[in-house]
């Protein structure tokens, strides 16, 4: 069977989609078209201006454009559309998923007009299968569109993302190249761009409290942070790297070499970062938001934090716009207490540490949630029964 991939050739297949390269599902070809450096231009003019119904148009028509040239290969027998939705009408057989409902008006204004175009597409007959990534998004569809007809609620069907095993890696090779170097220490890790939206400040201004009393903890941080946020709480304890690592790179230099994963957001639709850290077999702390508790299991794989400032907890419907205003350098107090303790907790108790990597794996392990195995049994059979006649 051959699957056309499609999605916004103005940035890269995200992270989410790495399976479909490392191994896809028995009998299954994917043709996935590359980002197209032409088009990369519309990316930045999406962020600065998305909200403004000049600029979507002009993207909009960018895109039918690309589209068209990048084409859909006779031989494809389905179309995957990756978290937007087409203005021509397919003529072929689809599936369509999302981490978040927003995400197919890519996360601008829902309109009217907007909301039309998503129903129908999501009601046409062509239209096969609905894929909410997590059990959240397949939540927030109802949320922002309360009257689905019980035609489109059929088609819905969770499919977790996957990733491997990454601990057999350590396996592999006991000292992967490039390590992460410490001083023997709990090593925590953040990753992420954004620094405001993810919860960096907080973390920081936690981790400085708590350095004091466990000098022998680091924190590490890959992200585009700005030079006055990193002079505020500048320790030589706080590393921070720039954010130019492939995904093989981060894997094997920090990923498994922490030994757990910070990422106190206020905002995430998923949190790839959650992924990639609990298929290294590290615990992840993170604040109890949209999907997180999917994810992690409080207490067993990681920690749930607290936090007064969650997105979308507190909206439906996040647009560009809604998101720039909600983001402020202003750190939460509650966040940062919380933070403290749970970093406390996890510098004064090794064997919890340990723990809690051994559930950080499981759900990457034959028949796991998040195994590459399980994920390509469902979507094969999800194929399947979208070209059956």
């Amino acid at each position: 069977m051959n699957v056309q991939i499609v999605y916004r050739h103005y940035k890269p297949l995200h992270d989410l989609y790495r399976s479909f390269l490392i191994e896809p599902p028995p009998q299954v070809s994917f043709a996935i078209p590359r980002t197209m450096r032409a088009t990369r231009r519309l990316y930045p003019l999406y962020l600065a201006f998305g909200d403004w119904t000049p600029v979507r148009s002009v993207i909009a028509a960018a895109q039918d454009v690309l589209f068209a040239r990048a084409g859909a290969p006779e031989r494809a027998d389905l179309f995957h559309y990756i978290q937007m939705v087409p203005r021509r009408e397919p003529q072929r057989p689809y599936v369509v998923d999302f981490e978040h409902a927003a995400a197919l008006a890519n996360f601008v204004r829902l309109d009217k007009s907007a909301r039309t175009r998503i129903e129908n597409f999501l009601l046409h007959r062509n239209c096969r299968r609905i894929m909410p990534l997590t059990r959240a998004a397949e939540q927030s569809l109802f949320t922002l569109f309360p009257n689905l007809p019980h035609e489109a609620r059929g088609k819905i069907e969770v499919i977790y993302p996957a990733l491997p095993n990454h601990t057999k890696r350590v396996k592999d090779d006991a000292d992967p190249p490039g390590a992460v170097q410490g001083n023997g220490g709990p090593k925590f890790l953040f990753v992420g761009n954004d620094v405001y939206r993810k919860g960096l400040h907080e973390l920081m201004r936690a981790f400085r409290q708590i350095e004091d009393r466990h000098p022998e903890a680091e924190l590490h941080v890959v992200s585009d942070a700005p030079k006055e946020l990193k002079g505020e709480y500048a320790s030589a304890k706080i590393r921070h790297y720039d954010p130019v690592y492939s995904f093989d790179e981060m894997i094997d230099r920090f990923y498994l070499t922490c030994d757990a994963l910070v990422l106190p957001t206020h905002c995430d639709t998923f949190g790839m970062a959650i992924l990639n850290a609990l298929s290294c077999g590290k615990p992840v702390v993170t604040t109890d938001q949209f999907a997180a508790r999917e994810l992690v299991r409080d207490g067993e794989n990681g920690l749930i934090v607290r936090s007064r400032r969650l997105l979308l907890n507190e909206t439906c419907a996040p647009d560009r716009s809604t998101t720039r205003a909600f983001m402020t350098r202003e750190a939460d107090p509650l966040l940062v207490e919380e933070l403290i303790k749970a970093l406390e907790c996890l510098c004064a108790d090794r064997a919890m540490l340990v723990g809690m990597s051994r559930e950080a794996v499981k759900d990457f392990e034959p028949g796991g949630k998040f195994s590459i195995g399980e994920r390509n049994k469902r979507l094969s059979r999800a194929y399947a029964d979208c070209c059956a006649p």
